[in-house]
């Protein structure tokens, strides 16, 4: 089944869209986007307890290179996420000897495409590391950091405020996972993008 709805994703993916060909030769433009996941939510393995878990957390950056016509945009996209307590300060092992937390690097091939003024669909693949760690200040206990490798879609909705600045909302399932659990994985951010416009083709 998942096979089925990967090898379908990719011809939706690939398959041109008539009315956002139109035009498609005029007002043209690479660029790069400096993204902020800033909110995250994390499905994963919680390897202290060996139970799947699911947390909250803050921070992210990431960086893309796009290329971007009237109505659609490829973007080739790179980000780390954290899962700090805090949007504003770090974590710390505050009142406990034991403490673990999640975060990922991720790579995605994404699409945006315009769906209804300027509320954009984004569709995609991506590639995701899950940063598991173990802060451990007992000696019996070690600290230990174990990453799991997925593969999996990208898909959410993005708000366009102007030509340079949106919000986004992407859900990020694993489809296919490096490891032999078979538990299922996921990453979900909420993020302020900036695209810069460095090449135009009139």
């Amino acid at each position: 089944m998942k096979t089925f709805v990967t090898l379908c994703c990719i011809l939706i993916f690939l398959l041109p869209c008539k009315g956002q060909m139109d035009g498609v030769q005029n007002n043209t433009n690479w660029g790069i986007t400096f993204s902020l996941p800033w909110v995250n939510y994390y499905s994963y393995i919680d390897y202290y307890k060996n139970a799947s878990a699911r947390t909250f957390g803050f921070f992210g950056l990431g960086l893309s290179g796009y290329y971007k016509t009237p109505k659609q945009k490829t973007s080739v996209n790179i980000s780390i996420t954290e899962d700090l307590t805090s949007p504003v300060r770090i974590n710390k092992l505050y009142g406990s000897e034991i403490k673990t937390n999640i975060g990922s690097t991720y790579f995605e091939i994404i699409q945006h495409r315009t769906m209804y003024e300027n509320i954009n669909v984004v569709y995609g693949f991506n590639f995701v590391n899950y940063n598991f760690r173990l802060s451990s200040s007992v000696d019996s206990i070690p600290s230990y950091k174990k990453t799991d490798q997925t593969l999996g879609l990208s898909a959410g909705l993005e708000y366009r405020f102007n030509r340079n600045y949106s919000v986004a909302a992407i859900y990020r399932p694993a489809l296919a996972s490096f490891e032999t659990d078979s538990k299922y994985r996921h990453l979900i951010n909420l993020e302020l993008r900036i695209d810069l416009d460095f090449k135009k083709k009139d």
